[in-house]
């Protein structure tokens, strides 16, 4: 009884409840759900799940990042004309993934070594990051090795879908981070920054840690929609960074930092992911298909922020109640 409680009150579980329920949806209209809808689902959208883990990280330390679908799209540049120059599938890969490392640690200098507002300092990066992405490839297509596409569509370890393999790198890493005392730390800066400051945390090396590891995201996503379409866009990401800061937020992440978790991020990903795929499969007009999106998207951030904050409310009686 005491774990379905602690179940209930997860800050992921509205994510992970309107995940299941949309998931059922999806499969009373198309006739069931299969191992192949799966995978095609989780290659699909493996990248904005990355992103969405990205995003939640910098969301905890009371932060965002708006750069990180810019970012998407410069990875998925850099690796198309990597592949026209010649490169194999590795160095175009790794080009594109150092590429994101750059841009998620010129962030982090920004934000932290320079203390410049997270909002701010990225959207002025969006703004840059988009604009190389642009200059590199002017319009959409370039050329991809089908080997690419092969290798991610196909298993790691003889089983292993590779777009959860590489989901779960960025996962052991979250969770090797949160088992050192820098996994406190971010939760404490996120809670209060003035006392997190205050206590000898090193506040702007959390800060570079965050958005380093959001461009890190950033690159496996980039990764995994290059190889998944095969074809360059220099827009690619346009929308992702709003989509993601939305999914954190569904997943039960609080804004103002130190609530919640990646899962959140990661629940909250598969759910809007899932809902665009049933209204696409609907055949509505795209006019209907953006206001349903948008009002199921509403209540699902609504329903998330009410359960965090009667959570968050029931904590702070407890503590005055203790006090007493």
């Amino acid at each position: 009884m005491n774990k379905v409680k602690k179940l209930i009150s997860w800050n992921a579980f509205p994510a992970l409840l309107l995940f299941v329920i949309f998931l059922g949806i999806n499969g009373i209209m198309t006739g069931g759900l299969s191992v192949s809808f799966f995978r095609s689902f989780i290659s699909t959208n493996a990248g904005a799940i990355c992103v969405a883990i990205g995003v939640t990280a910098t969301i905890l330390v009371a932060g965002t990042d708006i750069s990180l679908g810019s970012i998407v799209s410069l990875v998925n540049v850099v690796i198309v004309t990597a592949f026209e120059k010649g490169f194999s599938v590795p160095q175009a890969a790794t080009l594109g993934l150092l590429s994101a490392l750059l841009c998620g640690m010129f962030n982090g200098f920004i934000v932290g070594v320079m203390r410049i507002n997270p909002l701010l300092a990225t959207f002025a990066t969006s703004t840059a990051f988009a604009g190389i992405a642009l200059w590199i490839l002017p319009y959409p297509g370039g050329y991809i090795d089908f080997s690419f596409g092969d290798w991610y569509l196909g298993n790691m370890f003889g089983f292993i879908p590779t777009p959860v393999i590489l989901i779960g790198i960025l996962v052991i890493l979250w969770i090797l981070v949160m088992k050192l005392p820098m996994g406190l730390h971010i939760y404490a800066l996120g809670k209060d920054v003035k006392k997190a400051y205050a206590s000898g945390i090193n506040v702007a090396a959390l800060r570079f840690f965050v958005h380093t590891f959001a461009g890190l995201a950033a690159g496996i996503a980039g990764i995994c929609i290059s190889a998944n379409i095969c074809a360059g866009s220099p827009t690619v990401g346009s929308t992702m960074s709003m989509n993601s800061i939305a999914a954190a937020v569904i997943g039960g992440v609080s804004l103002n930092g130190g609530i919640g978790g990646i899962w959140g991020g990661i629940f909250g990903a598969s759910f809007l992911s899932i809902l665009i795929s049933i209204v696409v499969s609907a055949n509505l007009s795209s006019v209907v298909q953006s206001f349903i999106q948008g009002l199921i998207l509403l209540i699902g951030v609504t329903v998330s922020i009410a359960a965090a904050d009667k959570e968050l409310k029931t904590k702070i009686k407890r503590a005055i109640g203790g006090k007493r």
